[in-house]
């Protein structure tokens, strides 16, 4: 008798493969969560070894705060989308207003999809490091650059006693 067919279905995520192989991630988390060792996981579940019952707990915590979120970004989206939808034809007309409406709905499409270009944003820290440099220049009569660099050279010394 030939073997069956794995359908298309099976390999994807809603497939029976992956279904089992969820309710195992899921049954793994159970036993972490009652106080099993990731051992006593891979004994019981018969995964290969305990990295492997990690990972799988792992996998299974991620999914559970993943889903929930790609759901709430497409809900959000579809809102969006009802909003835009009935700017749409005030924006066709020229009302300045509601093409900056469109504009800010647009905006917030972008953000949740992730399709800006990522801001530029300076690091507050190195903002602070400089002020207290130019602080210090100032009362000590020395050079704000020169005390960064100083300073940047101790960090590297140090950092490289600790790595060697």
């Amino acid at each position: 008798m030939p073997t069956p067919r794995t359908s298309r279905t099976d390999t994807h995520r809603t497939g029976t493969k992956a279904i089992d192989a969820t309710e195992r991630q899921l049954r793994a988390v159970e036993l972490r969560k009652a106080g099993h060792t990731f051992q006593e996981i891979a004994d019981l579940l018969e995964y290969a070894n305990p990295k492997d019952a990690q990972k799988a707990v792992l996998a299974a915590l991620k999914k559970t705060l993943q889903e929930p979120t790609d759901v709430l970004r497409r809900l959000e989206c579809e809102r969006l989308d009802v909003m835009l939808k009935s700017l749409w034809p005030f924006v066709l007309k020229g009302s300045p207003r509601h093409v900056e409406q469109a504009l800010r709905v647009m905006d917030r499409r972008a953000a949740y999809l992730g399709l800006d270009a990522p801001k530029q944003v300076e690091d507050h820290r190195t903002v602070t490091v400089r002020i207290m440099a130019e602080q210090i220049g100032k009362e000590l009569g020395l050079d704000a650059d020169e005390l960064i660099a100083e300073a940047e050279r101790i960090v590297s010394v140090a950092q490289a006693e600790v790595v060697g």
